[in-house]
Formats: C-alpha cells, sequence, structure tokens
C-alpha cells in the first residue's frame, strides 16, 4: 500500500507498506527543499499513486531477502532517474523492502554484525537560505568531536542549541530543519556559534549552499550586500575558514565551478563536502574523488532513489577514500532509516537535525542502536581527523 502522508514542513508525501508472511514494514520519503541537478526525479503524490499498482504486481510474491534485485526491478521500471515512478514514492517502497528484508535488523545487515563504530551527529544550530533564515548560508552546523558516547554527543548539541536559543531570545523563531534564524547576517552569526560552541568543546561547521545563492554570475549574499565572482567567493570562504576555524563546509560553490572545489580543497583543512555536486549518484561521485573536488561527500536516498543505488554511491566513495556523511532532508518525517544507514555503513558522521519530531526520531533510533551494540560489546565513536 502506498499511502499519502504529511512531512515536518506539511507536505503531502508517501508511506510505503510491505507485508511479507510474518509481518508490515514501512518507510516515509523525505523532500529536500533545495535540489541538485543529477537528483533522481520527484513526481507528484497523485502521479506517484498512479504508477504504485505497475511496481506492486511486479514485486507480489518476490523473496523479501532478496530486497536488492528488487531494488534492480524498481531502478528498471522507473526509467531515467526513475522519472516515470518517481523518486518519493522509489525511494520510501526501497526502504520499506529493505526493512522487510532485514526483518527490520538494517544496521546489522548492512555491516554483517562487525560494526562497533558510531557517526558523531552534525546538528543544524543556525539555519538560512532556501530552508528559511535570515543568512545566505543555508547551515550552521555544530560536530561533538569530544563526546564519548552518542548520548554524550545529542546531549552536547542539545545544550549549544538551547544556548543559542537563549542568546538570541528566541524571538525569530525556527526553520524547516529546526535551527534557529537569527535576525542577524552571517558574520555576526558565526561570531555567536564559534563563542558559543568553544565552550562545549565542539567544532563548527557551514553548508553554504552555493548554488542558490548564484544569480547570473554572482554569488549574492543578501544578509552583508555582498556580491562576489568566482574568484572573489573563494577569498571569502577561505577568510571565513581560517577566521573562524571552520572544520567543515558543504557546497562551497555552484556546481558550475569545477575548477575553484578543486582549487579550493587542494589547499583547505577543513572537510570540503560536496551535496549538489553529487547527489548520490555513483558516477557523479567517482568523477568528484578523481577532479580532487572534494574530500566528502553527503549521501541521501532519495537523491539516488533506491536504497541499493544508495549503497553503490557510498562504495564509490570509500573505494575512492572520501568520507561519506549521511543526511537527512529539510522536509522530512519520524522516519529513522538512515540511523540504521549510518551505522551499517560505518559512516563517520550523520546530519540529523537536533530540534522537531522528526529530527529527534532519528537520534533516538542512534541512541537504540548504541544501546543494542552495548549488550555485546563496547561501541564506540568514529575515528574523526577534524581540525582541533
Amino acid at each position: 500500500m502506498a499511502l499519502p502522508v504529511w512531512n515536518g514542513r506539511g507536505e503531502r508525501t508517501l508511506r510505503v507498506f510491505v507485508k511479507t508472511e510474518n509481518r508490515t514494514f514501512s518507510a516515509t520519503a523525505p523532500a529536500g527543499k533545495s535540489r541538485g541537478r543529477w537528483e533522481a526525479e520527484t513526481i507528484s503524490i497523485a502521479e506517484a499513486a498512479k504508477a504504485f499498482p505497475e511496481i506492486k504486481h511486479m514485486l507480489v510474491g518476490k523473496e523479501e531477502k532478496d530486497w536488492d534485485r528488487l531494488d534492480a526491478l524498481i531502478e528498471a521500471a522507473g526509467g531515467k532517474n526513475l522519472e516515470r515512478i518517481g523518486a518519493n514514492l522509489g525511494v520510501a517502497l526501497s526502504m520499506a523492502l529493505a526493512k522487510a528484508g532485514t526483518n527490520g535488523q538494517v544496521w546489522q545487515a548492512l555491516s554483517g554484525g562487525r560494526s562497533n563504530t558510531f557517526p558523531f551527529p552534525i546538528s543544524n544550530i543556525v539555519g538560512g537560505g532556501a530552508h528559511g533564515g535570515s543568512t545566505a548560508i543555508q547551515e550552521f552546523l555544530v560536530i561533538p568531536v569530544r563526546a564519548k558516547s552518542v548520548d554524550e554527543a545529542v546531549e552536547t548539541n542539545l545544550a549549544v542549541w538551547r544556548e543559542v536559543g537563549e542568546t538570541i531570545g528566541g524571538k525569530s523563531g525556527r526553520n524547516d530543519e529546526g535551527a534557529w534564524i537569527t535576525g542577524a547576517d552571517d558574520i555576526k552569526t558565526l561570531d555567536m556559534l564559534t563563542k558559543i560552541t568553544e565552550a562545549h568543546g565542539c567544532l563548527v561547521g557551514i553548508d553554504v549552499a552555493a548554488g542558490q545563492l548564484m544569480h547570473g554570475n554572482k554569488y549574492v549574499w543578501p544578509s552583508i550586500a555582498k556580491e562576489f565572482d568566482s574568484g572573489e567567493q573563494l577569498e571569502f570562504l577561505r577568510m571565513m575558514a581560517e577566521k573562524y576555524r571552520l572544520a567543515y563546509i558543504e557546497d562551497p560553490f555552484d556546481a558550475r565551478d569545477s575548477m575553484l572545489w578543486t582549487e579550493f580543497n587542494a589547499k583547505s583543512k577543513a572537510l570540503v563536502v560536496a551535496d549538489d555536486l553529487a547527489c548520490t549518484q555513483p558516477h557523479r561521485v567517482t568523477q568528484i574523488a578523481q577532479a580532487n573536488q572534494a574530500n566528502a561527500v553527503i549521501i541521501k536516498p532519495d537523491q539516488a532513489g533506491t536504497v541499493s543505488k544508495t549503497l553503490r554511491a557510498i562504495d564509490a566513495a570509500k573505494s575512492n577514500k572520501m568520507i561519506h556523511i549521511v543526511s537527512h532532508r529539510s522536509g522530512d518525517s519520524c522516519e529513522t532509516f538512515i540511523a540504521d544507514l549510518a551505522v551499517g555503513t560505518e559512516a563517520p558522521l550523520i546530519k540529523c537535525g537536533i530540534a522537531g519530531g522528526e529530527r529527534v526520531a532519528k537520534l533516538n533510533r542512534l541512541m537504540e542502536i548504541w544501546a543494542a551494540m552495548s549488550e555485546k560489546g563496547k561501541p564506540e565513536m568514529a575515528r574523526l581527523k577534524l581540525r582541533a
């Protein structure tokens, strides 16, 4: 069954149910606000609902343990970039099939039961850009690198989030991802956040989402009343990276400025993270690695359209010695699949927010997995070399 439901942004999405002989499993598709050009196609809920009966007919009676083969059927039926059935239907169905095929034990199945390392949760503390807010930068992120457990990591991020809220008085509200809206510009926001995070032993990162800033051949920063050409954008980001000791910089340039990515990555001390440049497409991940455009890549299952293709993108990152970072979307639900995906593939980082039920559900799932691991051994946070 494919059921239209609501996501945290108040938009329609799809929840798909897969029934086996013993249980019923379900999964809900997320939706992004700022989308990359290589993402799998998302279609309307009405169109996806029309496509569902044909897909259902192909899958009924198949062995659920062969969920990777079932993904191949979904990809074949979906056509180029899943344009016939939509990534929203494709990923919800694929995640539900993965749960059914592993009897709900996704992280154990993906890791082969061998993993005991845990990703650090990255939390979006202040937001702007396409997600709503006063800054051009889309996300101001905190990484709790000193945490010794996932519980400590979540508690640390929450402490930073609360202190930021107290500092700004909470008057400007929160955006799509539950991040605070400061009412201040990008520089003043970084000044405030870096002072607060120092006391909590966290590192700061940013998601520039530069494709959203590009207008014509200029990067437009409305909050600071600046327009930069490509070279000026490069120098401005270098200045911010050094001044604020940024450990993580996501999508610093538009995808068309490919040479800048390589130049910036070659000299950066931070993680240079590709999202819109990669869109969880395996061939794109390989191309980025070969061109030395980034040293880390965002992984979003709905960008790929199926779990199997998502795993191929992760394999491409690992084989090219790139860090993979599993991520939520701005329009998300209480679906927790990405927590299992991050742990099962030994991602060192997971972006899943900090505030709001759809974000907290993923954090709680991480804590459940930590508890399950602790019954058999001693889990530990991933070993990650970032700026100190």
